[in-house]
């Protein structure tokens, strides 16, 4: 056996695409790590990664790219602020897979902390494999990168943007248990059924089949039986073989792709339909609820504001947009999307493209929703349209690099992710 194939042996025990980690595919990123360790041959730095957690967690990093920064999908998090601001129980617990520098669960400590959780009652536990990385998260000194979007009024108490960096203060940086581990095998000691919200984003595409499902198992082991799943833009409970156990959380905000479990109804056949209420709401707090309410077909919900997160959870979320410039076809297509009919969403889309419509959110609607649909063709040609229309889009070069990877070519990879790279430093 080749350095190269015990190389791709060790990935594929950590759950990584058999597509990423060929010969072939991996080729490119070992020579890279052997510069960089200073070691000479193939066959010595096979032993370094199979002895060394924290180069394999290096080179892991390589291929699955870890692509994060502060409240990225901001509709995840106004949901979040909804859930635990009706949450009745304390403390909150959530836990972030894969949380790269620390990004994601600051986001969800700031989140909690807005919507008046006491401190003392916040415990986020974030997960990765690479040390260098988590010890970034620890001195709460991320790269300027960190705040590609806008910071919700609501948290920007918690967190100063400089000039060559992003600031993440204590208080929230406090709330936040950073370890070592990677997915699944870092899930099984904690402990069932115990965080109300479990994000898992951006991983899935990765993985392998067996990876995905055996971190679903643990995902749906550790989530709170009235809990979240958050999941990436691609991604739905299906692909961690959850399809059958969760549905689309209703009543938050369009793009959130958060998931609950479903309800299932046993009413007595001699008794009235049950009345559904929501599990998070008491007296005094709207409810978010999970069965759409019966409304009138023309019936159209305000545009969620950030700083009214409870009129937001009171009105039923029917086609709403992201942008408000948006065509009204688009609202659909990206409302169909988040509600996770991927084949209406698509089609949609297709329409609004015969047009001649070549937009940069329409083209980022039609990559993800393909992907989503296997169809890697189609998906490819929209990531390639985004990044022709934004050239540093991040999401997009990682993509197309892992459309690479799978169809063998292996160095036109290596270069997206070295775009990608230079986009998130």
């Amino acid at each position: 056996m080749s350095a190269l194939e015990r190389i791709g042996d060790l990935l594929r025990a950590a759950h990584l695409d058999s597509a990423l980690t060929s010969p072939e595919a991996i080729r490119s990123i070992v020579s890279e790590r052997r510069r960089a360790t200073g070691i000479a041959s193939d066959d010595a730095y096979a032993d370094l990664a199979a002895r060394s957690s924290a180069e394999f967690g290096k080179l892991r990093e390589q291929i699955a790219v870890p692509e994060t920064w502060l409240f990225r999908y901001p509709s995840s998090f106004e949901t979040l602020r909804a859930q635990f601001m009706r949450q009745a129980r304390r403390p909150v617990r959530a836990l972030s897979v894969a949380c790269a520098t620390g990004a994601e669960p600051f986001s969800i400590a700031a989140t909690a902390l807005a919507a008046g959780v006491h401190p003392d009652d916040i415990q986020i536990l974030a997960i990765d494999p690479n040390p260098d990385a988590l010890a970034r998260a620890r001195a709460g000194d991320l790269g300027r990168m960190a705040a590609r979007g806008e910071i919700p009024d609501w948290a920007q108490r918690f967190v100063t943007v400089l000039p060559n960096n992003v600031r993440v203060d204590p208080e929230a940086r406090a709330c936040v248990d950073l370890r070592e581990g990677s997915a699944p095998a870092a899930l099984f000691e904690l402990e069932r059924g115990s965080f109300d919200a479990v994000f898992c984003r951006n991983l899935a595409i990765y993985l392998s089949d067996t990876g995905r499902r055996a971190i679903g198992e643990q995902l749906d082991a550790l989530l709170h039986p009235d809990g979240i799943l958050y999941l990436g833009h691609a991604e739905r409970p299906a692909l961690f073989g959850l399809e059958s156990g969760f549905e689309s959380v209703q009543g938050g905000q369009p793009g959130a792709f958060a998931f609950a479990r479903r309800t299932v109804a046993t009413p007595d056949v001699n008794s009235a339909p049950p009345v559904q209420t929501d599990r998070w709401a008491d007296r005094d707090r709207a409810p978010l609820t999970q069965t759409s309410p019966a409304r009138p077909a023309t019936t159209a919900a305000p545009k969620p504001s950030s700083s009214n997160a409870a009129a937001t959870a009171r009105t039923p979320v029917t086609v709403t947009s992201n942008e408000p410039t948006e065509s009204k076809m688009l609202q659909s297509a990206r409302a169909a999307a988040d509600a996770g009919d991927l084949h209406k969403a698509a089609d949609i889309a297709e329409r609004i493209h015969s047009t001649g419509d070549r937009s940069l959110a329409l083209m980022e609607l039609m990559g993800s929703v393909h992907l989503g649909l296997g169809d890697v063709i189609r998906a490819e040609s929209a990531w390639r349209q985004v990044v022709y229309l934004d050239p540093q889009n991040v999401e997009a070069l990682l993509h197309l690099a892992i459309l690479a990877d799978r169809r063998g070519d292996a160095a036109l990879a290596q270069r997206y992710r070295v775009r990608a790279a230079k986009g998130t430093s």
